[in-house]
């Protein structure tokens, strides 16, 4: 277990980053769990079906703004993605096997508790609202998805939390991970200017290796595109519109009602015993009772109530609305009368005496003051309408005229435009989609037919024609030949150089100094006190190469050998060893690191219970789709 750790924590202090360790939650990547197809599956969990759109989708979302930017091709991305549905789905059902549930009250709770959903430290409905609407959510889609993560987090906190780490443990990984070590190293220098290439090697390896000195595969695409804010762009409603909109919307433009509230809290910890909660409850009780006979509720709040944020304000919670406050405490507080106290009300964190102090009723707003506001959505419920019905006329038009996009323009006003040339795995402009390169590529398109509606975002959708295509063309041997000599050069380099750096080490090995290597390849000697969070910039591949090597004794030095990232080759004599001090942390930090510790222990458990899972399960995967 340790030796997982120091593969995988690196740093003097890697033990620090052991406490961001958090559970990861998916809240916007779940995928599609809503809509049922007719297409064939892309993979099966138990009765659970994944179709290409719930890829696509979680893909979109989490990785496609990789591309360019990691080592990682869309295909390996993809992967990723349909891995991350596939072991979200068997934990779900692993969860729901056992009979675990999120609450309502837990899930709501939840919710309000997310910081983007927040205005100045307080729920915000139509922040919500808005956001749920860009991400094309409904509150019944974002609840199910929140409440299926609570579900995840429950089964993957139950298994980290069984793990523990004991101080023996703690001690090892301390000295290990806070080693120093003192090396002396020479570099072996690429030869490369005594290779030699001929004509002959150059295009023998021009033949062998035809895939690498190709032109990429290219294409340009014709398309039309047909969204939401194109349409409502062109909707200008009249004014007996917007006022019947108006009234049939007066309600929801009605702010909700505030009330100003103040409690006391007598807090009771979750893991209270029955004879702790019902101490407390006595406790409210009790100053229920001094509040009946007239005391100030402010000075009382402030000698018992347990809420630091409240209680020198005379326990003030300021105005709130419907859906800011936790589900008994809320029901409690918009069930009183102005100035009314409350019996104990109970939620998860102890008994709440609540009194309203002020009540403002939510007053219409006036026509004039939401008119643009109005105005807007109008035009965003019309334009969605005109969407919806155009999307079906456009894919109509495109399959009934499968060679030009021409009648589906026409009859939509709509205009044809064309994109530079991609390729299959970079595009710019509507080309960076992936939906459209795919699409581009496929054999439909490049037969010459047009594609079906791709959804680009949502309440957008393109139809596309190939417009022109390269395919990938072999690059004349003149044209290569430097790449092909420069390449050659260097393997040859690298391979005289490694074999030379073998020599040496077997006779460092035999007794040879290393001052003797130095000498006869005209090499310096160096030397560094290394930690393995601040490697020798030039030796950073060896790093773990040098803290894996054995500990030198008196008679029998230690050497070893790395290959560079550039081909170069290291020497590497391994002089001195020295171990981490844990003696030197304070006691606090000492917890710290052996509960960090268990938390990662539990964090590799969980990876490992979830392999097993997933073998269990045995999901069934048809991705990537293969032709018929």
């Amino acid at each position: 277990m340790l030796q997982t750790i120091r593969d995988r924590a690196q740093g003097i202090f890697a033990w620090i980053i052991l406490i961001i360790i958090t559970v990861p939650f998916a809240l916007w990547g779940i995928g599609n769990y809503f809509d049922t197809g007719k297409e064939k599956p892309i993979a099966v969990v138990g009765k659970r079906e994944f179709f290409e759109r719930d890829l696509i989708r979680l893909y979109e979302q989490q990785f496609a703004h990789l591309l360019g930017q990691s080592p990682y091709s869309e295909q390996e991305l993809k992967r990723h993605a349909l891995n991350q549905l596939i072991d979200n789905e068997v934990l779900f059902q692993e969860a729901r096997d056992k009979d675990l549930a999120a609450s309502d009250g837990q899930t709501a709770e939840f919710v309000r508790s997310l910081p983007f959903f927040q205005t100045e430290g307080r729920f915000d409905e139509e922040k919500y609202q808005r956001l749920l609407a860009s991400q094309g959510l409904s509150s019944e889609q974002f609840i199910a998805q929140v409440r299926r993560s609570l579900l995840l987090q429950q089964i993957e906190q139950s298994v980290e939390a069984s793990s523990f780490a004991i101080e023996k443990e703690a001690q090892r990984f301390y000295r290990l991970q806070n080693q120093r070590r003192k090396i002396a190293y020479a570099i072996l220098p690429l030869p490369e200017e005594k290779m030699t290439v001929d004509d002959a090697e150059a295009k023998a390896y021009y033949e062998q290796h035809q895939d690498r000195f190709q032109t990429p595969e290219q294409a340009s695409v014709d398309y039309l595109t047909l969204s939401i804010d194109a349409i409502g762009r062109n909707i200008e409603p009249e004014g007996e519109d917007l006022r019947r909109y108006y009234e049939e919307q007066r309600t929801a433009l009605t702010p909700a009602e505030q009330r100003r509230i103040r409690h006391i809290l007598i807090s009771v910890p979750p893991t209270a015993s029955s004879d702790d909660k019902q101490k407390a409850l006595t406790q409210a009780r009790e100053i229920k009772q001094r509040l009946n006979q007239g005391e100030d509720f402010a000075a009382l709040a402030e000698e018992f109530s347990e809420d630091p944020g409240s209680k020198t304000k005379g326990g003030d919670l300021g105005f709130v609305k419907p859906g800011e406050l936790e589900g008994n405490f809320e029901e409690a507080a918009f069930s009183l009368s102005e100035g009314e106290i409350s019996e104990p009300v109970e939620t998860p964190f102890g008994y709440h005496l609540i009194q309203v102090t002020e009540i403002k009723a939510g007053k219409p707003k006036s026509f004039e003051t939401v008119k643009e506001q109005i105005r807007q959505e109008f035009q965003r419920q019309q334009a969605e309408s005109r969407f919806y019905e155009l999307r079906e006329r456009l894919a109509r038009l495109a399959y009934e005229n499968p060679g030009s996009l021409d009648p589906a323009a026409e009859a939509l006003e709509l205009e044809i435009q064309t994109t530079d040339r991609f390729t299959r795995s970079r595009g710019e402009g509507i080309a960076a989609n992936p939906k459209i390169r795919t699409a581009a590529f496929s054999d439909e398109v490049l037969a010459g037919n047009n594609s079906e509606p791709l959804e680009l975002d949502e309440g957008e959708v393109a139809v596309l024609r190939l417009h022109e295509h390269t395919p990938a063309q072999k690059r004349a041997f003149d044209a290569v030949r430097d790449r092909i000599v420069a390449r050659l050069r260097q393997q040859k380099a690298r391979q005289e150089v490694e074999n030379q750096a073998k020599k040496w080490l077997s006779k460092l090995n035999q007794g040879i100094q290393l001052e003797t290597l130095a000498e006869q390849t005209q090499s310096e000697i160096q030397t560094a006190d290394l930690v393995r969070d601040t490697p020798v910039p030039e030796l950073r591949e060896a790093t773990r190469t040098i803290f894996q090597a054995p500990h030198p004794a008196k008679d029998q030095p230690v050497f070893t050998r790395v290959a560079l990232a550039d081909g170069r080759q290291t020497l590497i004599q391994i002089l001195s060893v020295e171990d981490g001090d844990y003696g030197s942390l304070e006691e606090d930090n000492k917890d710290k690191l052996i509960a960090n510790l268990a938390r990662l222990f539990g964090r590799i458990t969980f990876q490992e219970y979830q392999l097993q899972k997933r073998d269990q399960a045995s999901p069934e995967i048809n991705w990537p789709p293969t032709e018929d």
